[in-house]
């Protein structure tokens, strides 16, 4: 058995443990990440009828309410706890969606992984290793630690290849989504300017509102996919070899966006261009995270050329 083809059977025993160590990797994150929403809906749920009580007590009477409507307070009073409560409802319905989009990710994973089975790979490949120091031995003894060590890191190249354009892909998949959002604010942001400014009436503020239900629906979209893309980019992390080293601490940086602060009081015209300038700079992380991906794709590429000569020109000694 030549060595390319042992070669060839290791890549992909290699490839097939690196999915599992990658899927319960993820089965992880993703848990965690479900106990977050969780958290979020029961922290969110708990502050909105805190509010809510206030707001019945605000409807009573008493001296200071009494007070309070005197100078003006009153009606500043309400309107506030009325947009903080509307925020609280925005966040839990995110948590919630976030939750049913994680709980089906968890599934797949789990379901990915009960199709492999792992302890039968680990003893195919203990086999195949021993093939190949038997070949070796035979046939190239005084470089078979060198052919081992280009074995090894060629392994690991390919495999950060395909990790790296599964990133890009998920990337550009956040990028869609968040165009799509910013879209859909825009078109909110001009129904808004025309209920407010041109007195749109009853039509005019029930189609803003209605494309602002629409936006929160496509900033979802959006966050389901950076966390999608986070967690690609995660997956990177334990690929690096001595030669070629993904630095992935500043791509995920961007992951800290989770659109807390674009859940305002949405009917404000300010507060939904401020929205659109948080999803703006969004983009231009994930964008500029996915520019220095495709860098270190192409190096990646270069890296893997250069281990096939070395490997060639031992061979043709």
């Amino acid at each position: 058995m030549e060595w390319k083809q042992l070669q060839n059977e290791q890549e992909i025993i290699h490839a097939q443990l690196r999915n599992v160590s990658r899927l319960n990797e993820q089965k992880r994150l993703i848990e965690n990440q479900l106990e977050r929403a969780q958290q979020d809906i029961y922290k969110h749920s708990i502050a909105l009828n805190h509010i809510r009580t206030k707001l019945d007590k605000l409807e009573g009477f008493s001296f200071m309410n009494m007070i309070r409507t005197w100078t003006g307070q009153q009606d500043e009073l309400r309107a506030e706890k009325i947009d903080k409560a509307a925020v609280l409802e925005l966040k839990i319905n995110e948590a919630k969606k976030m939750q049913e989009d994680l709980t089906i990710d968890l599934a797949q994973a789990e379901s990915k992984l009960t199709q492999i089975n792992e302890q039968h790979l680990q003893v195919a490949l203990n086999k195949l290793n021993a093939k190949k120091k038997g070949y070796l031995q035979i046939h190239e003894p005084e470089q078979a630690k060198k052919l081992e060590q280009l074995a090894h890191e060629e392994i690991v190249t390919k495999q950060l290849i395909i990790e790296m354009k599964e990133a890009e892909e998920a990337g550009e998949n956040a990028l869609t989504k968040l165009g799509q959002a910013a879209a859909s604010l825009h078109s909110a942001n001009g129904f808004s300017t025309w209920d407010t400014f041109l007195g749109g009436g009853l039509i005019a503020t029930h189609l803003k509102h209605d494309a602002l239900n629409q936006s929160e629906n496509y900033l979802h979209d959006a966050q389901i996919a950076l966390q999608r893309f986070h967690n690609e980019l995660l997956d990177i992390h334990d690929l690096s070899t001595k030669s070629l080293h993904v630095e992935t601490d500043g791509f995920v940086k961007f992951a800290d966006y989770f659109f807390d602060d674009i859940f305002s009081a949405w009917s404000v015209h300010s507060k939904i261009s401020t929205a659109r300038e948080q999803v703006s700079r969004v983009q231009d992380d994930v964008h500029n995270t996915i520019w220095r991906l495709q860098d270190k794709h192409h190096k990646a590429v270069e890296h893997l050329q250069l281990l096939e000569r070395e490997k060639e020109a031992i061979f043709q000694l």
